[in-house]
């Protein structure tokens, strides 16, 4: 992370929310955004789902939105409060599939970054959907609100298989345009694909496959259970770096709370709640 002159810290403690944020600058927000509840309890995998929030992570997910819905998340990276995320998303059902908008921000005082998200999901086939998104970021310091501003796109798809498989793919930072290059993270595209599994009409499976050239390859797997109308109970694991992960869904009427926690064997616990309305 590049230090702006003259943005020194006030207080010796801000260090170390400082260096996990320098941690965070390109993987997380600039590049491949902080999970959704739901994703982020699945160790990470999102390519195969559909439903809630699908516009940051799953664009060809919004094909297959039954319902329009508002979302409200925030997460503590690392248990660090000063790191908080906080996020506010939609998708708006729209002829055969739906629009989707995905606002995030993180960041300390004096230094933030906000990532915004346009997609559109569109049902090809009753059984294939395909979306695209459009994401912009920026880094705003003290004196300089737009200090590393960027451009990119994603493109999706979503196949269903039978009522039990669905497969999915997604390819992200195709193209992109930044004003800083050396304020952000790699220029390469990522390849993500994978499968979901539904079985008893309890429970699901779910298997991700992520490619950055020049990275590992990063494997994740979670699994799903509805025990009844109202809760479901989600777990996995990501393996570089290795990471558990947990989580619950609460609904009630047209609302639907969620909570998610991931722990990295590195840097410890990180949290994210969730609250979604639907119409």
């Amino acid at each position: 992370m590049i230090s702006p002159s003259g943005l020194m810290p006030k207080r010796p403690g801000i260090c170390i929310p400082v260096f996990f944020l320098s941690l965070m600058h390109g993987t997380l927000l600039a590049q491949l955004n902080w999970p959704e509840a739901a994703s982020a309890a699945l160790g990470g995998s999102f390519v195969c789902l559909d439903g809630y929030v699908c516009a940051s992570q799953n664009q060809a997910g919004l094909g297959f939105t039954e319902r329009s819905s508002i979302s409200i998340q925030h997460g503590i990276p690392f248990w660090i409060k000063e790191l908080g995320i906080s996020s506010l998303s939609g998708q708006f059902r729209s002829g055969n599939g739906a629009l989707g908008a995905s606002l995030s921000t993180v960041g300390l005082r004096g230094l933030r970054q906000s990532s915004l998200w346009l997609a559109r999901g569109q049902r090809l086939h009753p059984r294939m959907g395909a979306g695209v998104g459009l994401h912009f970021w920026n880094t705003s310091i003290q004196e300089q609100f737009f200090y590393a501003p960027g451009i990119s796109f994603a493109l999706g798809l979503q196949i269903r298989i039978s009522e039990q498989w669905r497969f999915g793919a997604r390819l992200f930072h195709p193209a992109e345009w930044r004003k800083l290059r050396e304020a952000s993270g790699e220029e390469s595209m990522h390849i993500e694909t994978g499968f979901a599994y539904s079985f008893f009409n309890v429970a699901r499976i779910f298997s991700d496959l992520h490619i950055h050239p020049g990275d590992p390859v990063l494997l994740c797997g979670g699994a799903e259970w509805i025990l009844n109308r109202q809760i479901c109970m989600r777990t996995g694991i990501r393996s570089e770096p290795f990471t558990f992960t947990w989580g619950l869904s609460l609904k009630l009427k047209s609302c639907l709370a969620e909570f998610s926690f991931m722990y990295r064997m590195e840097t410890g616990l990180s949290t994210l709640s969730a609250m979604t309305y639907e119409w």
